[in-house]
């Protein structure tokens, strides 16, 4: 090949090189645009730190700061962006050490945090904080999702369980009432079904009641009792139980044909306690005792 022939061959790579070079760069170019146009239109809070502070941010970030513009932002040092402490007690220059390490050996880390907006409020984020490489060096880009309005949600959700679970606890405390029948005898009708929660809830005004109206006689009423099992028949056991340490006789009442067969089906027994048939027939037999034994 002559000398020319080899320069023409030369300058059609030097040509396609220098296309291939004009590619990538339109191609980093665009994919520049695209970066910066979600870095600066996305509703999260981006930002980019490194050793000497923040380097850039969106403004997104801006408004979620209070700051009145981008340089006064870029102007505030990192350690003024959170409080003294985190929730967990724990110093947030020491622990946002830590997370920054975790994210480098990761690749990739995300976490709860309270930052500070420079009115001096602080608010909850998930931050997620990612490695990048910069021309001028290792930094970090750093998300952060507002989360002031789910917590919100969540402790008004909070609430409202813990006032669901009052109301259910009145309506048990209801739906058990202890009610004095007779000199020294209460009667406490069983409505529903009694659970373990709702043996225990029963168990202290039963004993109070015994223990304030010197009660010689507690008639458990189970006609209205369903869902009759094992447990069942243990936890009235177990009141019974209680009572007899009070010095009270205890007196099981209603236990109807359902009742019975569940009580058999389930292998189940109440303990040794007398039992009858009707409500009435129980406070027949107190007032039999009281004329016989009068009490003094």
């Amino acid at each position: 090949m002559d000398e020319q022939a080899q320069l023409a061959a030369e300058l059609v790579q030097l040509r396609a090189e220098n296309q291939r070079l004009r590619d990538e760069a339109s191609d980093s170019a665009a994919a520049n645009t695209k970066f910066r146009v979600l870095f600066e239109h996305s509703s999260d809070a981006h930002l980019i730190f490194d050793h000497s502070g923040i380097l850039d941010c969106n403004r997104a970030a801006v408004e979620m700061l209070g700051c009145a513009d981008k340089a006064q932002l870029l102007r505030l040092h990192p350690a003024v962006l959170s409080p003294e402490f985190q929730p967990d007690g724990r110093r947030s220059l020491e622990k946002s050490a830590e997370m920054d390490a975790l994210a480098r050996e990761r690749g990739y880390h995300s976490f709860e945090w309270t930052h500070r907006r420079v009115s001096g409020e602080d608010f909850p984020v998930e931050v997620t904080l990612t490695p990048v490489l910069l021309p001028g060096g290792p930094a970090l880009l750093v998300v952060w999702h507002e989360l002031t309005e789910i917590k919100r949600r969540e402790a008004e959700l909070r609430a409202q369980l813990e006032l669901i679970r009052q109301q259910q606890a009145e309506i048990q405390r209801l739906s058990l009432p202890v009610l004095e029948v007779w000199d020294g005898v209460i009667m406490v009708p069983v409505l529903g079904a009694l659970d373990r929660v709702s043996a225990q809830a029963l168990l202290g005004p039963v004993l109070a009641a015994v223990g304030r109206r010197r009660a010689h006689t507690v008639i458990l009423d189970l006609t209205g009792l369903t869902g009759a099992d094992a447990p069942t028949a243990s936890h009235l056991g177990d009141l019974l139980a209680a009572v007899r340490l009070l010095g009270a006789e205890g007196l099981v009442v209603g236990i109807g044909p359902e009742v019975a067969v569940a009580f058999l089906a389930a292998g189940a027994a109440l303990p040794r306690v007398r039992t009858l048939a009707s409500l009435r027939e129980a406070i027949e037999l107190c007032t039999r005792r009281d004329r016989l034994s009068p009490r003094p």
